[in-house]
C-alpha cells in the first residue's frame, strides 16, 4: 500500500488542479455569467456600448473587464469572491429588485486598470489613433503620475462605458450610448 500512496496523492493533485482550472475557465465566459436571468440586462447594455467589441473586433467577455488578467492568487481571490457573491444573490437574493446604484459602485471596484490598459495602451490617443481632448490629456497625464496629482482608477472616471442603467441616461456624457439603447432599457431594467 505504501508504494501507491505518493503516486495516488500526485495523481489526485493533478486531477484537482486540472478540473479546478477547467472550472475557472468555463465559469469566466459571458455565456456562463449571463446564464442567470438577472445578468441579461448587463449583456443587453454591453451589446449597445462602445465596449461591445475589443481592439481585435471580437465580442468583449465579462471576464476581460471584471476578472484579473492571468492566473494566480489575485485571479483566484477575485474569481472566488465574485462567484460566491453572485451565486448567493441568485439563490437567496431578490433578483427582481436589485439596486443598480449599489451594484455600480461594487462593479467599478472590479474593473481593473490593467484590464483596461490591455486594450488602451496609449492614453493620449483615442481608439482611432487621434489625439484626445486637452481635458482628457491632462487627466490621463495625472493618472500616469506626470504631474504629481493623485490617481483614480480608469472606471472611477470612465463609468458607464459598458453598462448604462436608465437612471444614468439623462447625463450629457452618456448621450451617445443612451441614444443607442431602446427607451425601455431592455431585459430586467426598472
Amino acid at each position: 500500500m505504501k508504494h501507491y500512496f505518493w503516486p495516488l496523492v500526485i495523481g489526485l493533485t493533478v486531477l484537482l488542479a486540472a478540473s479546478g482550472g477547467y472550472t475557472m475557465q468555463r465559469t469566466s465566459g459571458t455565456e456562463f455569467c449571463v446564464s442567470c436571468h438577472e445578468m441579461e440586462r448587463h449583456r443587453f447594455e454591453l451589446k449597445y456600448s462602445s465596449h461591445a467589441v475589443d481592439k481585435d473586433k471580437k465580442p468583449i467577455e465579462c471576464g476581460q473587464c471584471h476578472i484579473p488578467l492571468g492566473f494566480g492568487p489575485r485571479y483566484l481571490a477575485v474569481k472566488s469572491y465574485l462567484g460566491v457573491k453572485d451565486v448567493l444573490v441568485h439563490v437567496f437574493g431578490d433578483t427582481a429588485d436589485m439596486d443598480r446604484r449599489v451594484m455600480q459602485l461594487m462593479a467599478r471596484r472590479f474593473v481593473l486598470d490593467e484590464n483596461c490598459r490591455a486594450c488602451h495602451q496609449d492614453l493620449l490617443k483615442n481608439v482611432k489613433g487621434q489625439a484626445i481632448s486637452l481635458e482628457g490629456k491632462k487627466a490621463h497625464e495625472a493618472w500616469l503620475g506626470k504631474d504629481g496629482n493623485g490617481r483614480r482608477s480608469c472606471a472611477g472616471c470612465h463609468f458607464n462605458m459598458a453598462h448604462l442603467p436608465t437612471f444614468d441616461r439623462r447625463y450629457n456624457y452618456n448621450a451617445q450610448f443612451a441614444a443607442k439603447l431602446p427607451v425601455e432599457g431592455g431585459p430586467g431594467e426598472r
